[in-house]
């Protein structure tokens, strides 16, 4: 009787309980950025998840000397941000620099203004090589993010 009161309460309190998250101190300043810009131009047109505010936005450059500008477009789930920040650690892990990029470029940054981190993989979108193929299929699962959203608020 007491190991299945034990097993119960272990099943109801355990189901009500919070799901964890990854943002805490240390990742608290961290931001993933992806998008396409311009080399010599110094143009940028992206967006960004910021793991502070839980939010997405859009991200612009108009030019070299320009600051980036942000736009907010929708607010995000932590779990959605936990996901994409593990999987491009990971990828940054295992696939340490990647810069290879024509006269456009296609990007994706990791961010960490708490840690000072900051991670930059750099590729021709013209081309589908291997060395960019896990970067590529983390930069469409990103902007399947931006799909989901509501299109008034970030259409170009």
């Amino acid at each position: 009787m007491r190991m299945c009161f034990l097993l119960l309460s272990c099943l109801i309190f355990g189901c009500t309980s919070t799901p964890s998250t990854c943002i805490n101190d240390r990742t608290i300043g961290t931001i993933i950025r992806w998008g396409d810009g311009e080399l010599e131009k110094g143009t940028y047109s992206g967006y960004e998840m910021h793991a502070k505010e839980l939010n997405l936005y859009s991200a612009n450059k108009p030019d070299g000397t320009s600051p980036m500008c942000l736009a907010k477009i929708d607010s995000i789930d932590s779990r959605l941000f936990c996901g994409k920040l593990q999987d491009i650690v990971g990828t940054f892990t295992a696939i340490q620099s990647l810069y290879s990029p024509g006269k456009a470029y296609r990007s994706i940054e990791y961010i960490n203004t708490k840690t000072n981190v900051h991670m930059k993989a750099i590729w021709n979108p013209e081309f589908t090589t291997y060395g960019s193929k896990e970067f590529r299929a983390i930069y469409d699962s990103l902007m399947l993010v931006i799909q989901s959203t509501p299109k008034t608020q970030h259409e170009k």
